[in-house]
């Protein structure tokens, strides 16, 4: 591994895996979103709905060149989570499994190879929170996971809604971290974006919204030991916390579901560095969430942070805020 004494270990918790292959569509009569890997000897597209979604290429799931890309970059650990394209929250319970078990097992696989150098997390079908909740001791026991991912929206609906406590009520007492990744934002879906704006502009959108409405909902008051992870920096949440801060002075606290403001919770929550933006991750580390920031890549995506200690030697960064990014709040995130 490449030495770095400014940094200490690296853990990069924003990771994403595609399995090499998939399981024979279950239900193609219904399933038409139902993804498959199409592999040439050039080249490799994930195709969904019979169109190619993504171009891939084996840095998506084979261990030995993620491997290398790690000793490269000087990352100890990447958090593998899978593509949140598979999150599969739009199958009916039995196909939604099925998916499930299978992109949780190659997960599971790639960490026992080098459970050193992987963790990981994995996937619950959260468009039933009590099947989800009950799956999550699979995760746990089963696959061997540090939490799951979840998307930013389950089906439109906002991760505040309370439908989804008993998912948070199960991962508190499991002692599992949650990271929500964004996934088809609704504001970007309403006016009928393109997929390049929706990336740029509505992952981030969406990501601030599903935290905003985690804070208002109080959820991060009725469940205080669950870790709760935002990839993309929380997105626009930063921006927003002044505003929720008003909010929570005109209405009473939000009708009283609040006892300390929304600035204040959100120093609870953990967010990724994954924000291309040194004066705007040292305001995450320094304002919106001291010891709450990790590492984030979004390897191995077109959009990743490349070269993440020499991003971070750039931002301006105390020693200790380093410390904190590089390792220290992943380890708690995870722990």
């Amino acid at each position: 591994m490449t030495a770095n004494p400014n940094f200490g270990k690296l853990i990069d918790v924003h990771c994403h895996v595609i399995p090499e292959s998939f399981p024979d569509n279950p239900s193609p009569e219904r399933n038409t979103r139902w993804p498959c890997l199409k592999i040439t000897p050039q080249s490799a597209s994930l195709i969904i709905d019979g169109k190619p979604f993504r171009d891939v290429d084996v840095r998506s799931w084979n261990v030995a060149r993620r491997i290398d890309d790690m000793d490269r970059d000087g990352v100890a650990v990447q958090v593998l989570s899978p593509l949140p394209e598979l999150l599969s929250y739009w199958f009916d319970d039995v196909d939604a499994l099925s998916m499930c078990d299978h992109v949780n097992a190659v997960i599971a696989r790639m960490v026992a190879q080098h459970p050193d150098r992987f963790r990981g997390l994995g996937l619950v079908p959260l468009q039933k929170p009590e099947l989800a909740a009950r799956y999550l001791e699979r995760i746990k026991t089963e696959f061997g996971f540090a939490g799951i991912e979840i998307g930013s929206n389950i089906n439109g609906v906002p991760l505040g809604d309370a439908r989804f406590d008993p998912v948070y009520e199960a991962a508190q007492a499991l002692s599992l971290a949650i990271f929500v990744h964004a996934l088809h934002p609704v504001a970007t879906k309403a006016i009928g974006a393109d997929p390049g704006f929706t990336a740029l502009a509505g992952f981030p959108l969406d990501t601030g919204m599903a935290a905003a409405s985690i804070l208002l909902s109080g959820a991060v008051e009725r469940f205080p030991k669950l870790r709760l992870g935002f990839s993309h920096g929380g997105g626009t949440i930063g921006s927003m916390l002044g505003r929720l801060d008003k909010g929570f002075a005109l209405t009473n606290a939000y009708g009283g579901k609040l006892v300390r403001k929304p600035s204040e919770l959100a120093r609870e929550l953990y967010y990724d560095s994954n924000v291309y933006d040194g004066d705007f991750l040292r305001h995450l580390a320094r304002h919106t969430a001291p010891d709450r920031i990790f590492l984030g890549t979004d390897y191995p995506f077109s959009l990743m942070q490349t070269d993440p200690s020499h991003y971070l030697a750039g931002c301006g960064l105390t020693p200790d805020e380093l410390q904190g990014i590089c390792f220290a709040a992943a380890a708690h995130f995870l722990a």
